[in-house]
């Protein structure tokens, strides 16, 4: 059954009592719904395109109903702690890394926390405008890019739940991201690492904890894993032919890379107090708790080697990014580097080494050139002699 829009024009319109006038759209006149003979309602808008909108889902009703098809009900509001509950839920099933679902736990309890404060109970009443509220009490450091990264995550969520029924609208696209600042890596020369390998021995450490910080330090720079991956590394996890094959924590994607034979050699030789794990104890420390240890460690190494850092900065990811950058300068396509860092997508390799992409460079090059063939290029054009003022 057809719907049709039309406008019940008020007795201060123009085109009040004109014949024909229904379909007239440049007024502001309430918008009405009519089908059948007698069938007629509100469309409860000024909007045309809004109630035509609401005209074709009421004729997905009528003819549902034409056929003794009950409508689907509406799905009953929930809470946003329930809605919290089932995305996390959601997020263990399709088996995320944990700390990927203990970040948007952290958020979204934040989130919970500040609408029921104002009032909000349910998820339906989570606005643009509250979201946007939310966002101006975040407080970062300056040039920091966890704003951007923490609003993808609040993102996803009201995506999913839109996605998932249980909000008519997704209120987070009516909102912009937020920009994300990215300081351009700096990985280390081969002098600095020599230097940081050279003062593990001069930081007053035991020979012991020397050797294990020496031997993390290749073994970051060497297969670019993580430091929280690193330290934990277990024992199966390097093979007789000194390939390195485990999960990352952060994104649980497989990361396969081959180790020089003298790093795969050092690691062998470690000694530890569990026999499953190379430098971690699990029975006795937690993962946070040892990537702490070695964080102390290595700024001590860093402060000791005279290599420049920042206050802030995570000193173990500048082996990740020697590691990577060497790989792309050596010519290495950065889809494979990618896959040996363990990113989810080309993209964010891109996002941090782009600027290191020799292949790329060389690529860009040859096709300049090959287009200056195409082209008139200019002659060279020098100053006659003596007449230079």
């Amino acid at each position: 059954m057809t719907v049709t829009v039309y406008a019940r024009h008020s007795s201060k319109c123009s085109k009040s009592g004109e014949k024909g006038a229904g379909q007239y759209k440049r007024c502001k006149c309430p918008l009405w719904l009519r089908w059948g003979r007698y069938g007629k309602k509100s469309a409860k808008t000024r909007s045309w395109n809004i109630a035509t909108k609401a005209a074709r889902k009421l004729e997905e009703e009528l003819e549902l109903a034409a056929h003794g098809i009950e409508p689907p009900k509406k799905v009953d509001h929930i809470t946003i702690e329930t809605a919290v509950d089932l995305y996390l839920s959601d997020m263990t099933q399709r088996a995320l890394a944990k700390p990927t679902i203990d970040k948007a736990r952290r958020m979204l309890t934040r989130l919970r926390d500040y609408a029921n404060a104002r009032g909000a109970i349910l998820l339906k009443d989570v606005t643009a405008r509250l979201l946007t509220e939310w966002r101006s009490t975040w407080t970062f450091k300056a040039k920091s890019s966890s704003p951007a990264v923490h609003w993808a995550v609040s993102k996803t969520f009201s995506k999913w739940a839109f996605r998932t029924d249980l909000i008519e609208a997704d209120p987070s696209a009516k909102l912009k991201s937020l920009p994300s600042e990215h300081n351009q890596v700096q990985p280390l020369t081969q002098g600095e690492m020599q230097r940081l390998l050279a003062a593990t021995d001069n930081c007053g450490f035991s020979p012991e904890i020397a050797y294990r910080v020496k031997t993390v330090i290749l073994l970051m720079r060497w297969s670019g894993l993580a430091c929280m991956d690193a330290v934990t590394l277990r024992r199966d996890a390097l093979g007789d032919d000194n390939n390195l094959t485990r999960r990352r924590n952060k994104t649980n994607v497989e990361v396969f890379v081959p180790l020089p034979p003298a790093v795969a050699e050092m690691l062998r030789v470690l000694t530890n107090d569990h026999p499953d794990y190379f430098f971690w104890n699990p029975e006795r420390i937690k993962k946070t708790s040892i990537v702490c240890e070695f964080a102390v460690l290595l700024r001590k190494v860093f402060n000791k080697a005279g290599v420049s850092h920042s206050k802030e900065e995570m000193l173990s990811h500048r082996f990740r990014h020697a590691f990577a950058v060497e790989m792309l300068l050596a010519g290495v396509p950065i889809e494979r580097v990618s896959k040996l860092l363990g990113h989810k997508t080309t993209r964010t390799t891109e996002k941090f080494y782009s600027a290191w992409v020799k292949e790329r460079q060389r690529k860009l090059e040859a096709e300049v050139k090959d287009a200056w063939k195409k082209m008139a290029l200019p002659e060279p054009f020098f100053p006659v002699q003596g007449r230079v003022q």
